[in-house]
């Protein structure tokens, strides 16, 4: 569990009293500053705790939060419960360590507040506007909430941290001309996740610092080629600097609708280390230039071999 400075005096106001937990997620990526000091209409803090997708706890606020208004029920008003903001988009499944984690932090607080756990609710449950936290069955979570309070200890996973994998999560924010007859490597222009650090300042590579298994999912849009044109995708190995090409370690044949788009997923699953950078690269052998889109985005994740 880290502190976030200033924890202890955070707050609108004192917190009154405890008599629930309400658990939600961010709808984003590296937002923790957000549930700190707030956005744009809402002042921060947003919730007493905010839980990286890693599984990190982090301790914003000690006072009251705007986390939960209007609320259906009097236990987990903003003035009446301890509120969890969980990094997520709304739609990326939940990664097991932080689904530990979140279970941990929810048992401990009913220990200390003297909380069945039947009082601890999802945002879904007690605000009528709300979805969060998404895909999260909260009978079953309570459930496993309940086995925690009777019997204290953190799951096995959070323990295993080289069993956690980074995640890189990143975006096209632009569109990027691909030249006919020539190649084109993606530029990402937005991070969404990159925790430890592994995208490269330029935009085009990523890296890894230690001898990695990657898995990589995403959706890869072209346009402006003619109907039934071939172009190839691939994710290419290159020396650490760049400079060098050494393989493509997936590489797949795409062939452009009747409208001249393609549009596809774009995985695969192979090693890369501190020798090596990665880039998805767009070959055109065509005699027309082609478009790739800026709504293009990749997930990339990195496990310890």
């Amino acid at each position: 569990m880290t502190e976030v400075g200033g924890w202890k005096s955070r707050g609108h106001g004192q917190q009154p009293a405890v008599e629930g937990v309400v658990c939600h997620h961010t709808a984003g990526w590296n937002d923790r500053h957000v549930v700190v000091h707030g956005r744009p209409g809402l002042d921060g803090p947003l919730s007493h705790f905010w839980l990286q997708h890693t599984g990190r706890i982090w301790v914003v606020a000690a006072g009251r939060c705007w986390h939960n208004a209007p609320s259906t029920s009097g236990h987990h008003m903003n003035s009446t419960s301890i509120g969890i903001e969980a990094e997520n988009d709304g739609h990326t499944p939940w990664p097991d360590v932080q689904l530990d984690a979140y279970h941990a932090l929810c048992a401990e607080l009913a220990r200390e507040f003297g909380l069945p756990a039947s009082r601890v609710c999802g945002h879904k449950e007690v605000n009528r506007q709300k979805v969060d936290p998404h895909s999260l069955n909260m009978t079953s979570f309570r459930s496993r909430v309940a086995a925690l309070i009777k019997t204290p200890g953190t799951p096995n996973k959070q323990e295993q941290e080289d069993d956690v994998p980074e995640v890189i999560s990143l975006g096209a924010g632009e569109d990027q001309a691909v030249p006919a007859g020539g190649e084109a490597a993606v530029k990402w222009h937005t991070e969404y996740a990159d925790d430890p650090p592994g995208h490269a300042e330029d935009g085009v590579a990523v890296l890894a610092k230690d001898s990695r298994w990657c898995i990589v999912d995403g959706l890869l849009k072209v346009r402006g080629l003619k109907p039934g044109t071939e172009i190839d995708v691939a994710w290419s190995r290159y020396s650490r600097d760049g400079k060098q090409f050494e393989d493509d370690a997936w590489r797949l044949s795409l062939r452009a609708d009747v409208n001249g788009r393609v549009e596809s997923s774009v995985g695969g699953q192979f090693a890369l280390n501190t020798k090596n950078q990665l880039r998805l690269r767009i070959i055109n052998p065509s005699k027309d230039p082609a478009v790739v889109e800026r709504v293009t985005m990749a997930k990339i994740s990195l496990f310890n071999r």
